[in-house]
């Protein structure tokens, strides 16, 4: 389908009214899905609570005229998915993240630096697409697209697989066998599944906590850490002591108060994917239902195939 030729993604367009038109920005990963973020932290290397889906490696910049819903009905749809060789590293980093310690993995922004990578763009209508450059002609490419050059974008190869994964069917006859065997092993763990719980539980990737020193918030907001002294200087601020304080009860500590509820909050949103003891099964009764509703689990495969999850289950006397 492709050729060794690159173009911009941004040199793009369905409409040649566009030569002249400002780029729009356009996001690759949803901003709300706060459980689907603390899976990509564990499988892509990160912290819990670092995650960033506004992150410059999530944008992709387009003309307008590609500004279009990203659904196969739509017309002049389309989307972007890695070369086998890039799905074959992002494969790799998945694989080792999972088999490591939580603070022996690798994060996939730095393991995938590049300024730009390279992907095969996937349309999905019959329609004609130009590439537009300074200087030179526009150039048209119609349908079936077997010469469509492979496109360059910024954006970080794991945000591009995530925003196109339920686009692509599986054995597309237009991508390799081992195109679709890496495409659908990286992307089906991405959704549900318990995840370990010394990963949950850490707190060595809680956000920064900051308030406000005054009721109104007119005061800026500082970070709930003790003043530290200068680098390059060897003077101690010591600080009046209250006499009466020292009388009574010590206030309770704000640190530790937010620290705290910072991880009550945290672990009541992942409380369901642990699993704790069971009760003692009764004398009398020597069966256990086995119930899996409600439970966690690995799939096995996304939409992409049509294999059985894989459940944690949870057993319940009675």
């Amino acid at each position: 389908m492709t050729t060794t030729v690159t173009v911009p993604l941004s040199a793009l367009a369905t409409s040649l009214e566009d030569i002249d038109a400002p780029l729009t920005t356009k996001y690759l990963y949803p901003q709300n899905d706060c459980r689907l973020h603390r899976h990509m932290e564990y499988l892509w290397g990160l912290n819990i609570h670092t995650f960033n889906p506004a992150h410059e490696r999530s944008i992709i910049r387009i003309r307008k005229s590609m500004d279009v819903p990203f659904l196969k009905s739509g017309a002049g749809s389309w989307t972007l998915v890695p070369t086998e060789e890039t799905l074959a590293a992002m494969y790799a980093l998945q694989k080792h993240n999972m088999v490591v310690p939580i603070y022996g993995r690798k994060s996939f922004l730095s393991e995938f630096p590049a300024a730009e990578y390279e992907y095969i763009f996937v349309p999905f209508t019959d329609v004609d697409f130009y590439v537009l450059l300074p200087g030179q002609a526009p150039r048209r490419f119609s349908a079936p697209y077997s010469d469509f050059p492979l496109v360059t974008s910024s954006a970080n190869p794991f945000f591009v697989t995530f925003d196109s994964q339920l686009m692509i069917e599986p054995r597309d006859p237009q991508f390799s066998k081992a195109w679709d065997r890496f495409f659908g092993d990286i992307t089906s763990l991405w959704f549900g599944g318990a995840l370990p719980e010394d990963f949950l539980l850490s707190s060595s990737g809680y956000p920064e906590t900051l308030i406000s020193e005054s009721g109104d918030g007119s005061e800026p907001d500082v970070p709930l850490i003790g003043p530290e002294s200068k680098s390059d200087s060897d003077e101690t601020i010591l600080t009046p002591v209250d006499e009466e304080e020292l009388a009574s009860p010590a206030a309770p500590d704000k640190e530790a108060f937010v620290f705290d509820w910072v991880r009550r909050d945290a672990t009541l949103r992942h409380e369901r994917l642990i699993v704790l003891p069971l009760p003692p099964t009764p004398r009398g009764d020597r069966t256990r239902r086995v119930n899996t509703r409600d439970t966690p689990q690995w799939c096995t495969e996304t939409q992409r195939g049509k294999k059985h999850g894989e459940r944690l289950l949870t057993l319940s006397s009675g």
